[in-house]
């Protein structure tokens, strides 16, 4: 049935508590164009109206000119009525991470069991889960940022910090913060949480924090160079102190053995690049075991990550 726009009061407590306005201003031009595809739920108070669901949809009919919107009444039953928003507001626009969480908490709060919400609403139980943690966390002061990603990719990559540091809370917010400003995968930033926890101790935590992280990178790689990079500071902290802050001229050595080590290292590379040129001939043609294969290739990653802290060390001396 119609409903005159002017007779209908927005919900008192709706579960979405913001929109977005670009996709607000395209459902405007959908229903111009092609007109209102679902009913808005109401139900009949104080001689008029009150959401239940749509809010988006009164808002953008309002934009446009409409007068009246085609609507479903449904009888006010507070329970019914929030578990019925939920699922057409999830069916709809992507609601956000912290719209989603409350609505969850909500029908907690009710009485309703994670199992009972995923019953009546078909949503996973886990997933519900999921929501009520990054709630607690938010509440606390953990959370991701993301931009431009479905809203569950901040639930998911807050919900694996809190899972791998637990009671940490300091330390779940910092990595969060590093998660967020380098955009981090939710893989790696599983890694990255367990590497975090399993540092030996706050130097080596900083430089998890602070240090980039390899697309490939497992926590045990990540804890491993952190503490090497720790080893190499503490290397140049000494040194400076001893030669007056001079951090190449290490103690008993000239800039000129410096660069006849440097030239050392370089010559020692050449039969690593011949016995590299003569495995890749080998692999071309199909003279190896995979489990060797295998082998090699962690062995070259331990090699190309210890390389990579010793060229970071080299371009902080530059």
């Amino acid at each position: 049935m119609r409903i005159k726009l002017q007779s209908i009061k927005p919900s008192p407590n709706p579960i979405r508590k913001t929109w977005d306005e670009e996709k607000l201003s395209e459902l405007c031009w959908s229903l111009l164009e092609e007109g209102q595809v679902e009913p808005i739920g109401l139900y009949e108070a104080d001689g008029g109206y009150t959401l239940v669901w749509g809010h988006r949809r009164v808002e953008a009919a309002r934009r446009v000119g409409w007068t009246d919107i085609d609507a479903l009444i449904v009888r006010q039953d507070e329970i019914d009525n929030l578990i019925q928003s939920g699922i057409e507001n999830l069916s709809g626009e992507e609601m956000s991470a912290d719209d989603k969480a409350e609505w969850a908490q909500r029908l907690v709060d009710m009485g309703f069991s994670q199992h009972e919400i995923a019953r009546r609403t078909s949503i996973p139980a886990a997933t519900i889960n999921q929501w009520l943690q990054y709630k607690r966390e938010r509440e606390a002061g953990v959370y991701v940022h993301v931009q431009n990603q479905p809203s569950d990719e901040g639930i998911i990559k807050t919900v694996r910090i809190a899972q791998a540091l637990g009671d940490d809370l300091e330390g779940k917010k910092s990595v969060a913060a590093k998660v967020s400003a380098e955009g981090l995968t939710q893989i790696l930033t599983t890694e990255v949480a367990r590497a975090y926890h399993e540092a030996p101790n706050a130097q080596v935590k900083q430089k998890i924090l602070e240090s980039p992280v390899l697309s490939n990178d497992k926590a045990a790689d990540i804890v491993r160079r952190s503490i090497a990079r720790v080893e190499l500071d503490n290397i140049r902290a000494k040194a400076a102190q001893k030669e007056g802050e001079k951090a190449i001229d290490t103690p008993g050595y000239s800039r000129q053995d410096f660069g006849a080590a440097v030239k050392d290292f370089l010559d020692a590379l050449q039969p690593f690049y011949l016995t590299a040129n003569q495995l890749v001939t080998i692999v071309k043609h199909g003279r190896y075991s995979k489990a060797t294969l295998r082998y090699a290739i962690v062995k070259m990653d331990e090699i190309i990550n210890d390389l990579i802290s010793f060229k970071e060390l080299l371009e902080s001396m530059d």
